[in-house]
């Protein structure tokens, strides 16, 4: 890509597009292999995402509050509980006070679902970040942290 543009556009400095080209390849791969071993408990990363993030929270989160979790939109979210709630894995529960306000709930083959696929989803992560030793994952990690307080910080 960039011997292309060094041809195309060769006053341009391409080197900030190979970095995030390679972030953004990095997280399709991720997605992928995640997807392919989550396929096994009949769920995609989505779903898995959002089963993770109800499971951990310490109350029953609203959909737009996972939305806000997960970096997601609101029609994917919802999306993803139809998909849950098909499968009877997760529950959406209109407030008796305020009919307005739904919660989410995982059923217990939803906890069971995600207590299971979780240490397997791990295992795919542990493995892939296993090619980078002690000291490289932490100033990746310190790396990673500082990019993403950058982009979070930017309108």
């Amino acid at each position: 890509m960039r011997a292309q543009w060094a041809v195309t556009r060769p006053e341009l400095d391409t080197s900030p597009a190979a970095t995030i080209g390679r972030l953004l390849r990095v997280a399709k791969h991720v997605t992928s292999l995640s997807d392919a071993r989550l396929a096994e408990f009949g769920i995609s990363r989505g779903e898995f995402d959002v089963l993770s993030a109800v499971r951990r929270a310490p109350a029953p989160p609203t959909p737009t509050e996972l939305a806000k979790d997960l970096l997601a939109s609101n029609a994917s979210i919802t999306k993803r509980l139809v998909l849950l709630e098909k499968s009877q894995l997760a529950v959406r529960i209109r407030s008796a006070s305020d009919g307005r306000v739904v919660t989410v709930s995982l059923t217990p083959a939803g906890v069971a679902l995600i207590d299971r696929a979780l240490p397997a989803q791990l295992g795919v992560e542990a493995a892939l970040i296993d090619v980078l030793g002690e000291n490289e994952r932490d100033q990746f990690e310190s790396t990673l942290r500082r990019l993403l307080r950058e982009c979070e910080n930017r309108p």
